[in-house]
């Protein structure tokens, strides 16, 4: 497997995309990955190994899942520098890489709700399944997670561990690399069978230490047990011979007793009824009276009750009308006062017209008013445009002054400039011109005063410069002054027109002092319009107020006159039934005394105290019935009471009950006796059948127990067990292996040895090492070695043991491998020769990438992946 480029988006110290180009490193050879620590150099290959198995390359387990607050979470990978929230940013890591000649890309994404990963094979199709992407992975490279992180990332600090671990410690790596796993699986099965086995043999002994048995006497127990058995048997059937004796004389006797007790009961019963008879006739005077009584009840309740309580219907319906008839009349009154006191209300109210009348007069003065602030305020704004145009005018003028003094000094400066051109000109011709010959300039032959040479000399090209420089300010000038009588003839124009404007609003002519208090008459008349503006807005308020005064006190008077309408119908009403139920009242009144009368009782009061309700009659009535029928059934039940007694005379039921007591008590004995035997001879019986059953277990037991321990002790043994042993294989071919660089590194003075003497038969052993010293021709241990030389023993080990891995996988070849620091403990010599090594061991067809800080390592190595560390994020550079 060889990365081809790598790519990282928000991922660990990495918030912005950074992309490695790892074929512009070539296909063989060191390169060198650099940075500050924290930079995130590992970082790059935690992004490898997460791109391919969806796990981080410090994981420190099996499978994918990620553990809470571990470097894997699946969120905490997710760059700190990004906001978790931060939606449009993405963690991503993709990979293209080579297996052979074919190239595949994978993309792995976090996301909250986990992992999104997209394989695309060489063929273009896509693999999206997590499940199915970590076997194709598995199948493409020929190694695992573990095996994958075991080859391809060699940490020093690991195989330092390594290095320096005992027998144990090696055997719990080795498992894991050389899944060796079943071996030692193997082995606790055997211990777990032999307790399984031997627990059961303990229950089976628990057994017969219930039973207090010896397990290697039970035969003599069982043989004592038979006898007691036999024993007991015998005993049970002479119990239940006497026990049967006992029941017949115990049957007889209770028969007996049961005949004497009811003849017993008979002679009870006749002396209780007789007694009991004698009261029934003491009370048959009260019967009479009740009888009367009944009698009386029953009228009262049904001639004369119906008439009272209708008499009482009527009274209750008359007082309630009378009460109605009560609140109708307040009603009535307070209705008539509602109405008359909304009518005062009412009348009270200005008129709405009136105070329409006034807003609109106020209306009117604001609408002026805002047209004169609005005229006032846009000619006051024609005033600032004004005076902003004469400061202008004042700066042109200022300018011109200026301009015009340059103009000045150049024209009279290129004045003299010419002057004395001319004459240097003159002086020039007259210097060659002799008396005779004539003149260039006039012709003439006599010259008597010839122009003469000045100090000064003057060229043209100083007269040309000055004539520019004149017509330049001249020019300048003269636009100046258009500006100035531009802007005045503006200025005049403007203040024409708003003097103008100001007559036609005033409607008098204008001035200077006008236009200068334009801004108080615009400031007075805003003030004016903003306090009209108050006052027609409380206008507004006031007559908001009042209609809604109008509109309620209308509601009220109308609602008022139908009530009191409403009232004075209720009242009539109301008035019409008093007088009919007053009527009803006293008629059912006049037939409800005639009937107390009628019906024999002396008055109303005569007639409450004799009425009954329907339920006291029933049970007076019934009272009286059972009465009349008990004396009825006592008659009966005395003659048959003495028909069945006849010439018979009480028994002795004493007597009787001491002879049964005694056959029961015997009985009871016996049955317990009977009971105990029973009960012991079943103990007796149980405990033999399963001691028979449990020492056939038992023996069968003993030998399996025998058989397992001595397989468990040969298997684990206490020295050297199973796993271990098949491990040394491997060992010794790692140790091979890693003998071939440590002693180039060391040059031919260390070499790794497995220890094969035990020290310590109490500690396992079988993967100790030892390192000979060429130097001493002695053995040492691995953890008396310098800082530099465990870095090269345990680099030396690493990549032995990255040899026997690949070759174990199936003769799997990686193009790649990761050394991650280690190298800052190394003097020059020793780690130009790890140096050597590593180069040696890349060959023509691998790169291999070393990550350090060493300052030495930038110098040896040029390729390199730079990694910088910043405070927006870490960036990474290649340099090549």
């Amino acid at each position: 497997m060889k990365p081809i480029k790598l790519t990282i988006n928000a991922f660990g110290p990495y918030a912005n995309e950074q992309v490695i180009a790892f074929d512009k490193l070539g296909s063989n050879g060191l390169y060198l990955i650099t940075g500050d620590t924290g930079a995130g150099k590992t970082t790059i290959f935690d992004a490898i190994s997460f791109a391919l198995y969806g796990v981080a390359s410090g994981a420190k387990f099996k499978g994918d899942d990620a553990k809470s607050g571990s470097r894997n979470d699946y969120t905490n990978l997710r760059s700190d520098f990004i906001s978790a929230d931060d939606k449009k940013i993405k963690t991503y890591v993709e990979l293209i890489f080579l297996c052979g000649n074919n190239q595949y890309t994978i993309n792995r994404m976090i996301k909250k709700t986990g992992q999104e990963v997209i394989l695309t094979m060489p063929d273009g199709t896509n693999i999206i399944n997590r499940k199915d992407v970590t076997e194709k992975i598995t199948s493409v490279i020929g190694l695992d997670r573990e095996q994958f992180a075991q080859i391809i990332m060699i940490a020093q600090n690991d195989f330092l561990r390594f290095l320096q671990s005992g027998t144990d410690e090696r055997v719990k790596i080795l498992r894991h690399i050389f899944g060796t796993q079943a071996l030692h699986d193997f082995q606790e099965r055997l211990k777990q069978r032999l307790k399984e086995e031997n627990d059961k043999r303990m229950l089976l002994l628990a057994e017969f230490d219930r039973y207090q048995v010896d397990p290697y006497q039970r035969d003599e127990k069982f043989l004592e047990w038979q006898n007691q058995i036999t024993k007991n048997k015998n005993q049970l059937n002479e119990i239940e011979s006497q026990l049967e004796s006992y029941d017949k004389k115990k049957q007889a006797l209770s028969a007996e007793m049961a005949s004497a007790k009811e003849l017993t009961k008979k002679f009870d019963d006749l002396k209780k009824s007789q007694q009991e008879l004698d009261i029934h006739t003491s009370k048959l005077g009260e019967i009479h009276t009740s009888k009367i009584r009944i009698q009386r009840g029953e009228v009262a309740l049904r001639q004369i009750k119906p008439l009272a309580d209708e008499y009482a219907k009527v009274s209750l319906s008359y007082t309630n009308a009378k009460a109605s008839l009560h609140d109708a009349t307040i009603q009535e009154k307070a209705s008539h006062t509602e109405l008359e006191e909304v009518t005062k209300l009412l009348e009270s109210l200005p008129l709405i017209s009136d105070r329409q009348a006034d807003l609109e007069k106020i209306n009117t003065q604001h609408t002026n008013l805002r047209l004169m602030a609005e005229k006032l305020s846009i000619h006051q704004g024609e005033l600032s445009l004004i005076n902003d145009k004469k400061a202008k005018l004042t700066k042109f003028q200022k300018d011109f002054e200026t301009l015009n003094k340059d103009f000045l000094s150049s024209d009279s400066q290129y004045k003299q400039l010419e002057e004395l051109f001319f004459r240097n000109q003159a002086g020039i011709l007259a210097t060659d011109l002799n008396q005779g010959d004539p003149c260039p300039v006039c012709g003439s032959t006599i010259h008597p005063k010839k122009a003469i040479l000045t100090g000064d000399n003057v060229t043209e090209a100083q007269l040309n410069n000055a004539k520019v420089s004149a017509a330049k300010f001249a020019s300048l000038r003269e636009t100046a002054s258009s500006n100035c009588g531009n802007l005045a003839a503006e200025i005049n124009a403007h203040t024409n027109s708003l003097m103008r404007n100001l007559s036609m609003l005033f409607k008098t002519d204008t001035n200077g002092e006008t236009l200068a208090s334009l801004p108080n008459m615009y400031i007075q008349t805003k003030k004016e319009l903003d306090d009209l503006t108050l006052h027609k807005n409380k206008w507004i308020l006031a007559l908001e107020r009042l209609e809604k005064k109008w509109e309620t006190y209308a509601i009220r008077k109308t609602n008022a006159g139908s009530a009191v309408a409403s009232a004075q119908t209720l009242t009539k009403e109301r008035t019409h039934i008093v007088q009919e139920l007053l009527l009803a009242k006293n008629n059912i009144k006049l037939e409800y005394e005639s009937a107390i009368v009628a019906n024999g009782f002396y008055s109303e009061a005569d007639y409450h105290v004799q009425l009954l309700t329907d339920l006291e009659l029933k049970q007076l009535e019934s009272q009286v019935s059972e009465c009349e029928k008990y004396g009825e059934q006592l008659s009966r039940d005395i003659t048959r009471l003495k028909e069945e007694t006849r010439n018979k005379i009480p028994p002795d039921i004493k007597n009787i009950e001491i002879n049964l007591s005694h056959a029961i008590s015997q009985y009871q004995v016996l049955t317990q006796k009977h009971r105990d035997t029973a009960i012991y001879l079943n103990k007796i019986e149980t405990a033999l059948k399963d001691l028979r059953a449990a020492a056939k277990k038992l023996t069968k037991a003993e030998i399996i127990c025998a058989n397992l321990r001595q397989l468990s002790e040969t298997a684990s043994g206490r020295v050297l067990d199973f796993e271990t042993y098949a491990q040394q294989a491997y060992f010794e071919r790692v140790v091979a292996a890693a003998n071939l660089r440590l002693k180039l590194m060391s040059q031919n003075r260390y070499a790794l040895y497995r220890k094969t003497a035990i020290s310590d038969g109490r500690r396992r052993t079988g993967l100790e090492l030892e390192v000979m010293d060429a130097f001493t021709n002695r053995a040492r241990l691995a953890g008396s070695l310098s800082g530099g030389e465990s870095f090269m023993a345990s680099l030396s080990l690493a990549l032995g043991l990255s040899d026997v891995v690949q070759q174990t996988a199936g003769g799997i070849y990686l193009d790649t491998m990761f050394i991650d620091e280690g190298f800052g403990s190394l003097d020059g010599d020793t780690l130009e020769l790890a140096i050597k090594t590593l180069s040696e061991m890349a060959g023509k067809d691998r790169i291999i990438g070393i990550v350090s800080h060493v300052t030495e390592l930038r110098d040896r190595i040029d390729k390199q992946i730079k990694v910088t560390k910043t405070a927006v994020g870490s960036k990474i550079d290649l340099q090549i």
